[in-house]
């Protein structure tokens, strides 16, 4: 059948369609920008973390036409899965922002875990996570926030059927896998990594840190021999904080709800010892004495503990050297004499009624000196340090504090309270002190 095109109109048409064809195909290797795979995906023939050439954008389909690396082969790609950028070099800036992120996944471990539009809790939700399900981390906030009684990152996260926003870190372990996600995910969750952080940690008191971080330490409160301690081979706990240690058996641990557990047994109050894990690094362990509820916090402890206490002990130990340094011998008509021997320790004799009036107990007179205590930047007067004497007959955590100052014939002492000692440090004076001042004696 004829089309009733003639020979003249041919010559015409001819090069149109050429140039139409022509225009087409310059269309399709035209590059509108590089996107950033975010996750590949099962099967896919592209990588997480790949940059690749995108030819077009389909809105129907939702999908980037790419052309696969050391290929002519073009592939579709759901947008979603990737992060388009205008030219090369931004889509190598975000590959190496995307870098860290490129193998860590996390799973919900709680039934409508909520993402949001923007990392605060207030913000508008845009998607609830099902329990155990599988999300890509895109990114993370830089610091810990603390969200009600909890405290994790916001994380940045992009779900299996193109949702993305931010999930608070407190339900939502993160981890890192380079094959199955998925699998891992099935592995993790047969498994109870928050269970085995309470089992193989030696959690210690959360006032560590702080001392750490102020450094200056309490060695009366601070020491290998503090924390909370679990032995599920012989099924025994033990607790010391301060002046409290317990120890208890425990025949049953019971998870009793997201992170939570409770060890329960015959020596052990009704109610059981309940434990919070409120990060993989900290706990509250809450427990009951004499019908008091008592809780407290513990930590991870990565520092050296006998390494600071041993510069503890050095730092006071140069303290007392440096003391003794001006006299060994002090001499006071009224409160007798005190001889500063090796060791740290003192012996002070014929102290006479001052026994009575500062002494917390009864004492011969012998005992250590001791520089538990600090000068407060707020305490009015000039004064050199604090020095404190624990007799033999005191509690290991008690002793009679005085402020000190030097000058060229002896020391002037003045007593202070112990509501003046705040902290370690001391941050009152009394309105009326007793004050005592000793000569130098010789050496």
């Amino acid at each position: 059948m004829s089309l009733g095109i003639r020979p003249v109109q041919a010559k015409i048409l001819l090069p149109l369609l050429l140039l139409s064809a022509a225009l087409i195909l310059g269309s399709c290797a035209r590059t509108i920008g590089y996107g950033l795979v975010l996750w590949a995906g099962e099967e896919s023939p592209v990588r997480t973390g790949e940059i690749l050439a995108v030819r077009q954008e389909s809105q129907i389909q939702q999908t980037y036409l790419v052309r696969l690396p050391g290929t002519k082969e073009l592939a579709e790609i759901p947008i979603w899965r990737m992060r388009l950028f205008s030219n090369k070099e931004d889509a190598i800036r975000g590959a190496e922002e995307y870098a860290p992120f490129q193998e860590m996944y996390a799973y919900s471990q709680r039934e409508g875990l909520p993402l949001r539009e923007k990392a605060d809790q207030e913000a508008r939700r845009v998607y609830k996570l099902d329990e155990g399900q599988l999300v890509k981390v895109l990114s993370r906030e830089e610091q810990q926030v603390t969200v009600g009684s909890y405290e994790d990152y916001w994380y940045l996260v992009l779900t299996e059927d193109g949702y993305e926003g931010w999930c608070f870190g407190y339900y939502l372990p993160v981890f890192r896998s380079s094959e199955d996600p998925k699998e891992e995910v099935r592995e993790l969750m047969a498994r109870d990594p928050m269970l085995e952080a309470l089992l193989e940690t030696e959690w210690r008191p959360e006032y560590f840190q702080e001392m750490v971080d102020n450094g200056r330490f309490d060695l009366t409160a601070f020491g290998t021999q503090f924390g909370f301690f679990v032995d599920p081979d012989n099924r025994r706990l033990r607790l010391v904080v301060g002046k409290r240690s317990y120890s208890y058996e425990y025949e049953r641990l019971e998870n009793v709800g997201a992170n939570r557990y409770v060890f329960e047994g015959p020596g052990i109050s009704r109610g059981g010892i309940r434990v919070n894990m409120q990060t993989s690094e900290r706990i509250v362990v809450t427990y009951t004495v004499a019908d008091q509820v008592l809780s407290t916090v513990f930590i991870a402890f990565s520092e050296d503990i006998e390494e600071l206490v041993t510069q503890e002990r050095e730092r006071r130990e140069r303290l007392a050297e440096n003391f003794s340094s001006r006299g060994r011998i002090l001499r006071s008509s009224a409160y007798g004499n005190i001889v500063l021997e090796g060791g740290m320790r003192f012996r002070w004799e014929e102290f006479g009624r001052l026994g009575e009036q500062i002494f917390l107990r009864s004492v011969r007179g012998s005992g250590t000196v001791d520089f538990p205590y600090y000068l407060s930047s707020r305490l009015p007067g000039a004064f050199d340090g604090v020095i404190t004497f624990r007799f033999n007959e005191y509690e290991p955590d008690q002793g009679t504090t005085f402020l000190y100052s030097f000058d060229s014939s002896g020391v002037r002492f003045e007593y202070v309270r112990p509501q003046g000692i705040e902290n370690l440090e001391v941050v009152r004076r009394d309105g009326s002190p007793l004050v005592i001042y000793f000569s130098f004696g010789g050496s």
